[in-house]
């Protein structure tokens, strides 16, 4: 009789007690959950790999996975693939987040991860990197609620650089003389474009001094030419970061593009960071 007490007491006890409720993920966290988790696919591919985008993504996924507070434990684990794929596969996966996280601070991340990851197979490959990373151009679309006046500074950096391949062109010859000159058209039909954007102020100027010592051979062209594409790059890649959902597509876009055209004339895929336009300093 105790025994039957005792255990009838005891499904009593289970029966009154209230279960654990089962908390389901928020949308945002299958989200990051599933980036980190691909990110650690990359790092495992390109510590299997060798080459200029293994080396720099063996490097930047540390610092990525770190943003991220790494991977959940109840991640399933990615298979095996090559850098390529996997790389590919977390820049998929980053631009999809980078839209369905909304204003959250997580799409912001995102962004950033997809730029890093295109940017690193583009200059790791110049000649075979697409035009863009999304869908889209490079330039603000009629719905942009990107600051007017950063647009124009935007504008302004184009101007210079349109410049500057004006004054190589003038000093070089042949297929370099040829190629500067195509480039200046193109930056110049770039400062129209942002500068007919409603509300952009111009600030562009007739003349800019660009320093004989920068143009006068070369590699000194090549130099100046990259530290102009770095800036720009970089300028987009904040921008970036910071934008609203409607602005991000072509940010995106602008800011590989220059990435890649920085890989053309010396910048490196080590050289492209973990996570473009982000202050890890700053960083939670």
């Amino acid at each position: 009789m105790l025994t039957v007490a005792v255990s009838l007491t005891a499904c009593s006890w289970r029966l009154e007690t209230d279960p654990e409720p089962f908390r389901s993920p928020s949308e945002i966290t299958v989200l990051r959950d599933n980036i980190a988790a691909l990110e650690q696919a990359v790092g495992t591919a390109a510590d299997l790999a060798t080459g200029p985008q293994a080396d720099a993504e063996a490097a930047a996924v540390p610092s990525r996975l770190e943003l991220l507070a790494g991977v959940s434990p109840t991640s399933s684990p990615r298979a095996a693939a090559d850098l390529a794929a996997a790389a590919a596969e977390a820049q998929a996966a980053a631009v999809d987040c980078m839209v369905a996280a909304g204003d959250d601070p997580l799409a912001a991340l995102c962004a950033s991860i997809a730029l890093s990851h295109a940017a690193i197979a583009g200059t790791a490959d110049p000649d075979s990197a697409p035009g863009t990373v999304v869908d889209g151009g490079t330039e603000p679309g009629s719905d942009s609620v990107l600051d007017r006046d950063e647009i124009a500074v935007l504008a302004l950096e184009h101007d210079k650089l349109r410049s500057l391949y004006e004054v190589a062109a003038a000093r070089s010859k042949g297929a370099e003389r040829e190629q500067a000159l195509a480039a200046s058209v193109i930056e110049r039909e770039r400062v129209e474009t942002l500068l007919a954007v409603p509300g952009v102020p111009d600030l562009t100027e007739p003349v800019y001094d660009v320093p004989a010592a920068s143009v006068a051979k070369k590699a000194a062209r090549a130099e100046t030419v990259l530290a102009a594409r770095k800036a720009l790059a970089e300028r987009y890649a904040a921008l970036l970061v910071g934008a609203d959902v409607v602005d991000r597509g072509w940010l995106l876009n602008a800011a590989y593009e220059n990435y890649v055209a920085a890989g053309r004339v010396g910048l490196t895929a080590s050289e492209v960071p973990a996570l473009p336009g982000t202050k890890p300093a700053a960083a939670d």
